[in-house]
């Protein structure tokens, strides 16, 4: 794994459209950032090898993270590309989100607040 493979949280990610780059359908194409870096990792340079490797063989915390920027970040489409529904309501608790955006995505995925 490189070093990029150990990076998994980016405490710098504090609004999910504060620093978004780009628009539509960004998988592998030329952002600001830099040639084939997806563009909901607006803070980093992540190609879609590296983002696909996390994903399926990362740990637990990994997989949080790449699935937090798609759904912080991502397009409708490009989100559902990469994952399924049941894969986020799966890891969802682990999620990086804001709470607003946390409530959002609760509610479009019909899951229950969990209760203090």
């Amino acid at each position: 794994m490189d070093s990029r493979g150990a990076v998994w949280r980016n405490p710098k990610t504090n609004g999910y459209t504060q620093s978004m780059q780009g628009t539509g359908s960004g998988r592998g194409r030329d952002t600001v950032e830099g040639k084939d870096s997806l563009y909901f990792f607006p803070d980093q340079k992540i190609t879609e090898q590296e983002f696909l490797h996390l994903l399926h063989q990362g740990t637990s915390e990994q997989r949080a993270w790449v699935i937090s920027h798609l759904l912080r970040y991502a397009q409708w489409d490009d989100i559902w590309t990469y994952v399924t529904r049941d894969e986020v309501r799966e890891i969802f608790p682990t999620l990086d989100l804001p709470e607003n955006l946390r409530s959002a995505w609760g509610r479009m995925l019909k899951i229950e607040a969990a209760v203090s």
